[in-house]
Protein backbone atom coordinates (compact mmCIF):
# COMPACT_ATOMS: atom_id res chain seq x y z
CA UNK A 1 0.00 0.00 0.00
CA UNK A 2 1.38 3.38 -0.95
CA UNK A 3 2.55 5.64 1.85
CA UNK A 4 0.71 8.87 2.59
CA UNK A 5 2.37 12.23 2.18
CA UNK A 6 3.08 14.29 5.27
CA UNK A 7 2.01 17.81 4.53
CA UNK A 8 -0.62 19.26 6.85
CA UNK A 9 0.55 22.62 8.17
CA UNK A 10 4.19 21.59 8.38
CA UNK A 11 7.04 24.09 8.42
CA UNK A 12 10.25 23.70 6.48
CA UNK A 13 11.96 22.50 9.65
CA UNK A 14 9.26 19.86 10.21
CA UNK A 15 9.56 18.48 6.68
CA UNK A 16 13.35 18.38 6.80
CA UNK A 17 13.24 16.61 10.17
CA UNK A 18 10.79 13.97 8.92
CA UNK A 19 12.77 13.23 5.77
CA UNK A 20 16.11 13.23 7.57
CA UNK A 21 14.80 10.73 10.10
CA UNK A 22 13.46 8.44 7.37
CA UNK A 23 16.69 8.67 5.40
CA UNK A 24 18.74 7.69 8.44
CA UNK A 25 16.43 4.76 9.19
CA UNK A 26 16.41 3.50 5.59
CA UNK A 27 19.56 1.36 5.81
CA UNK A 28 18.68 -0.62 2.70
CA UNK A 29 18.01 2.47 0.57
CA UNK A 30 14.55 1.08 -0.19
CA UNK A 31 12.60 4.34 0.11
CA UNK A 32 12.53 7.24 -2.35
CA UNK A 33 11.19 10.72 -1.66
CA UNK A 34 9.62 13.29 -3.98
CA UNK A 35 9.10 16.92 -2.99
CA UNK A 36 6.20 18.56 -4.85
CA UNK A 37 4.42 21.90 -4.98
CA UNK A 38 0.87 21.04 -3.92
CA UNK A 39 -1.86 18.54 -3.18
CA UNK A 40 -2.56 17.73 -6.84
CA UNK A 41 1.09 16.84 -7.34
CA UNK A 42 0.88 14.49 -4.35
CA UNK A 43 -2.07 12.74 -6.03
CA UNK A 44 -0.05 12.50 -9.24
CA UNK A 45 2.89 10.87 -7.47
CA UNK A 46 0.59 8.35 -5.81
CA UNK A 47 -0.98 7.62 -9.17
CA UNK A 48 2.07 6.82 -11.28
CA UNK A 49 5.13 6.25 -9.10
CA UNK A 50 6.18 3.07 -7.28
CA UNK A 51 4.47 2.23 -3.98
CA UNK A 52 7.51 2.89 -1.80
CA UNK A 53 7.89 6.46 -3.11
CA UNK A 54 6.91 8.98 -0.42
CA UNK A 55 5.61 12.41 -1.60
CA UNK A 56 6.08 15.50 0.55
CA UNK A 57 4.16 18.66 -0.21
CA UNK A 58 6.11 21.92 -0.06
CA UNK A 59 5.46 24.29 2.82
CA UNK A 60 5.44 27.24 0.42
CA UNK A 61 4.94 26.30 -3.23
CA UNK A 62 7.83 26.64 -5.66
CA UNK A 63 9.96 28.83 -3.42
CA UNK A 64 9.60 26.36 -0.58
CA UNK A 65 10.44 23.52 -2.95
CA UNK A 66 13.75 25.15 -3.84
CA UNK A 67 14.59 25.72 -0.19
CA UNK A 68 13.89 22.08 0.62
CA UNK A 69 15.86 20.51 -2.23
CA UNK A 70 18.85 22.71 -1.39
CA UNK A 71 18.79 21.97 2.36
CA UNK A 72 22.01 20.24 3.32
CA UNK A 73 20.32 17.91 5.83
CA UNK A 74 18.40 16.10 3.09
CA UNK A 75 20.88 16.48 0.24
CA UNK A 76 20.63 12.85 -0.73
CA UNK A 77 20.12 11.08 -4.07
CA UNK A 78 16.99 9.46 -2.64
CA UNK A 79 15.30 12.90 -2.46
CA UNK A 80 14.20 14.62 -5.67
CA UNK A 81 11.71 17.39 -6.49
CA UNK A 82 9.20 17.88 -9.29
CA UNK A 83 7.71 21.28 -10.11
CA UNK A 84 5.77 23.07 -12.81
CA UNK A 85 8.15 24.37 -15.43
CA UNK A 86 6.12 27.54 -15.88
CA UNK A 87 8.45 29.98 -17.63
CA UNK A 88 11.80 29.02 -16.14
CA UNK A 89 14.79 27.52 -17.94
CA UNK A 90 15.12 24.02 -16.41
CA UNK A 91 18.89 24.34 -16.72
CA UNK A 92 18.85 27.05 -14.04
CA UNK A 93 17.11 24.87 -11.45
CA UNK A 94 18.88 23.10 -8.58
CA UNK A 95 20.21 19.58 -8.98
CA UNK A 96 17.67 16.80 -8.37
CA UNK A 97 14.80 19.07 -9.42
CA UNK A 98 12.70 17.88 -12.37
CA UNK A 99 9.91 19.59 -14.32
CA UNK A 100 6.72 18.45 -16.03
CA UNK A 101 6.85 18.12 -19.82
CA UNK A 102 4.80 21.23 -20.50
CA UNK A 103 4.09 24.41 -18.54
CA UNK A 104 2.48 22.52 -15.67
CA UNK A 105 1.04 19.23 -14.48
CA UNK A 106 -2.44 19.94 -15.87
CA UNK A 107 -1.20 20.70 -19.36
CA UNK A 108 0.90 17.53 -19.35
CA UNK A 109 -2.21 15.52 -18.43
CA UNK A 110 -4.27 17.21 -21.14
CA UNK A 111 -1.60 16.58 -23.75
CA UNK A 112 -2.39 12.89 -23.50
CA UNK A 113 -4.94 12.21 -26.23
CA UNK A 114 -6.85 9.48 -24.38
CA UNK A 115 -7.17 11.55 -21.20
CA UNK A 116 -8.38 14.59 -23.13
CA UNK A 117 -10.80 12.66 -25.31
CA UNK A 118 -12.23 10.77 -22.37
CA UNK A 119 -12.82 13.98 -20.44
CA UNK A 120 -14.46 15.76 -23.37
CA UNK A 121 -16.68 12.84 -24.35
CA UNK A 122 -18.08 12.52 -20.82
CA UNK A 123 -18.33 16.14 -19.68
CA UNK A 124 -18.37 18.29 -22.80
CA UNK A 125 -20.68 16.37 -25.15
CA UNK A 126 -17.76 16.14 -27.54
CA UNK A 127 -18.34 13.48 -30.20
CA UNK A 128 -15.33 14.34 -32.29
CA UNK A 129 -11.75 15.14 -31.37
CA UNK A 130 -11.33 16.72 -27.96
CA UNK A 131 -8.23 18.47 -29.26
CA UNK A 132 -10.39 21.03 -31.10
CA UNK A 133 -12.13 22.00 -27.86
CA UNK A 134 -8.85 22.26 -26.00
CA UNK A 135 -7.30 24.37 -28.73
CA UNK A 136 -10.23 26.76 -28.54
CA UNK A 137 -9.68 27.05 -24.79
CA UNK A 138 -5.97 27.65 -25.21
CA UNK A 139 -6.59 30.33 -27.84
CA UNK A 140 -9.20 32.06 -25.69
CA UNK A 141 -6.81 32.22 -22.74
CA UNK A 142 -3.71 32.99 -24.80
CA UNK A 143 -3.46 36.79 -24.16
CA UNK A 144 -3.85 36.13 -20.44
CA UNK A 145 -1.23 33.36 -20.62
CA UNK A 146 1.19 35.73 -22.32
CA UNK A 147 0.54 38.27 -19.55
CA UNK A 148 1.39 35.64 -16.93
CA UNK A 149 4.65 34.87 -18.67
CA UNK A 150 5.61 38.53 -19.04
CA UNK A 151 4.78 39.10 -15.39
CA UNK A 152 7.22 36.42 -14.26
CA UNK A 153 9.97 37.15 -16.76
CA UNK A 154 9.88 40.92 -16.24
CA UNK A 155 8.95 41.01 -12.55
CA UNK A 156 5.89 43.20 -13.14
CA UNK A 157 4.31 42.39 -9.79
CA UNK A 158 0.82 41.61 -11.14
CA UNK A 159 -1.28 39.53 -8.73
CA UNK A 160 -3.10 36.84 -10.70
CA UNK A 161 -4.04 34.72 -7.71
CA UNK A 162 -7.30 36.45 -6.74
CA UNK A 163 -8.68 36.79 -10.27
CA UNK A 164 -11.38 34.17 -10.56
CA UNK A 165 -13.07 34.00 -13.93
CA UNK A 166 -15.43 31.05 -13.87
CA UNK A 167 -18.33 33.45 -14.32
CA UNK A 168 -16.80 34.74 -17.57
CA UNK A 169 -16.74 31.35 -19.28
CA UNK A 170 -19.80 30.51 -21.37
CA UNK A 171 -20.22 27.44 -23.52
CA UNK A 172 -20.18 28.45 -27.17
CA UNK A 173 -19.60 32.11 -26.36
CA UNK A 174 -16.62 34.41 -26.73
CA UNK A 175 -14.35 34.63 -23.72
CA UNK A 176 -14.13 38.30 -22.59
CA UNK A 177 -10.42 38.39 -21.86
CA UNK A 178 -10.50 42.18 -21.46
CA UNK A 179 -12.80 41.82 -18.45
CA UNK A 180 -10.26 39.43 -16.98
CA UNK A 181 -7.50 41.95 -17.68
CA UNK A 182 -9.60 44.51 -15.81
CA UNK A 183 -9.76 42.25 -12.75
CA UNK A 184 -5.99 42.00 -12.50
CA UNK A 185 -5.51 45.67 -13.46
CA UNK A 186 -3.34 45.14 -16.52
CA UNK A 187 -2.64 48.46 -18.30
CA UNK A 188 -3.83 48.91 -21.86
CA UNK A 189 -0.34 49.05 -23.35
CA UNK A 190 0.50 45.65 -21.88
CA UNK A 191 -2.87 44.25 -22.97
CA UNK A 192 -2.22 45.23 -26.56
CA UNK A 193 1.24 43.66 -26.50
CA UNK A 194 -0.16 40.44 -25.03
CA UNK A 195 -2.96 40.21 -27.60
CA UNK A 196 -0.53 40.81 -30.46
CA UNK A 197 1.98 38.24 -29.22
CA UNK A 198 -0.74 35.66 -28.54
CA UNK A 199 -1.85 35.78 -32.17
CA UNK A 200 1.59 34.64 -33.29
CA UNK A 201 1.82 31.60 -31.03
CA UNK A 202 1.32 28.04 -32.24
CA UNK A 203 -0.80 25.53 -30.34
CA UNK A 204 2.37 23.77 -29.25
CA UNK A 205 3.68 27.03 -27.82
CA UNK A 206 0.42 27.55 -25.96
CA UNK A 207 0.96 24.20 -24.20
CA UNK A 208 4.18 25.72 -22.89
CA UNK A 209 2.69 28.87 -21.32
CA UNK A 210 -0.90 28.06 -20.26
CA UNK A 211 -1.36 28.02 -16.50
CA UNK A 212 -2.90 24.91 -14.94
CA UNK A 213 -5.39 26.77 -12.77
CA UNK A 214 -6.51 28.82 -15.78
CA UNK A 215 -7.14 25.89 -18.10
CA UNK A 216 -8.99 23.93 -15.40
CA UNK A 217 -11.14 26.95 -14.55
CA UNK A 218 -11.95 27.42 -18.23
CA UNK A 219 -12.80 23.77 -18.86
CA UNK A 220 -14.67 23.62 -15.58
CA UNK A 221 -16.88 26.45 -16.81
CA UNK A 222 -17.95 24.65 -19.99
CA UNK A 223 -17.98 21.07 -18.67
CA UNK A 224 -21.40 19.76 -17.61
CA UNK A 225 -21.58 17.77 -14.38
CA UNK A 226 -25.32 17.15 -14.87
CA UNK A 227 -28.53 18.81 -13.74
CA UNK A 228 -27.35 22.09 -15.19
CA UNK A 229 -24.27 22.26 -12.94
CA UNK A 230 -20.83 23.08 -14.25
CA UNK A 231 -17.99 20.80 -13.25
CA UNK A 232 -15.68 23.44 -11.79
CA UNK A 233 -11.91 23.72 -11.58
CA UNK A 234 -11.12 21.23 -8.80
CA UNK A 235 -13.22 18.44 -10.30
CA UNK A 236 -11.67 18.93 -13.73
CA UNK A 237 -8.23 18.43 -12.23
CA UNK A 238 -9.32 15.36 -10.29
CA UNK A 239 -10.97 13.80 -13.35
CA UNK A 240 -7.76 14.27 -15.34
CA UNK A 241 -5.67 12.74 -12.58
CA UNK A 242 -8.00 9.76 -12.25
CA UNK A 243 -7.83 9.14 -16.00
CA UNK A 244 -4.04 9.28 -16.19
CA UNK A 245 -2.31 5.89 -16.11
CA UNK A 246 1.21 4.65 -15.53
CA UNK A 247 1.46 3.73 -19.19
CA UNK A 248 0.58 7.33 -20.09
CA UNK A 249 3.37 8.58 -17.84
CA UNK A 250 5.85 6.30 -19.61
CA UNK A 251 5.36 8.37 -22.77
CA UNK A 252 6.69 11.56 -21.15
CA UNK A 253 10.11 13.19 -21.03
CA UNK A 254 9.77 13.46 -17.26
CA UNK A 255 9.49 9.68 -17.01
CA UNK A 256 12.59 9.24 -19.19
CA UNK A 257 14.55 11.73 -17.07
CA UNK A 258 13.63 9.97 -13.83
CA UNK A 259 14.40 6.54 -15.32
CA UNK A 260 17.85 7.79 -16.26
CA UNK A 261 18.35 9.29 -12.80
CA UNK A 262 17.31 6.13 -10.96
CA UNK A 263 19.64 4.04 -13.13
CA UNK A 264 22.59 6.24 -12.20
CA UNK A 265 21.97 5.83 -8.47
CA UNK A 266 20.48 2.35 -8.31
CA UNK A 267 17.12 3.62 -7.08
CA UNK A 268 13.55 2.71 -7.93
CA UNK A 269 11.06 5.53 -8.54
CA UNK A 270 9.24 4.18 -11.57
CA UNK A 271 8.81 0.82 -13.30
Amino acid sequence: MQRDSISDSLTKEDIVAYIEAELNADFGHELCFILVEGASDVKFVRRVFAEHVVPYESFAGKNGLTELIEDGSIRDERVIAIRDRDYVDPGTLPERMFVYDTCCLEMMLLKNRDVLQGFCSVYCEEDGSGSALLQQALRALSPYSVARRKNEEQGLGINFEKAGFGDLVQRGGEFPVDLLFDRVRIPEELRAACREEACELSVEELYEITNGHDICRFLGGIADEGNGKILGEAKVRNVLLCSYRKEDFRQTRLYDAIRTYQTWYGLYYVE
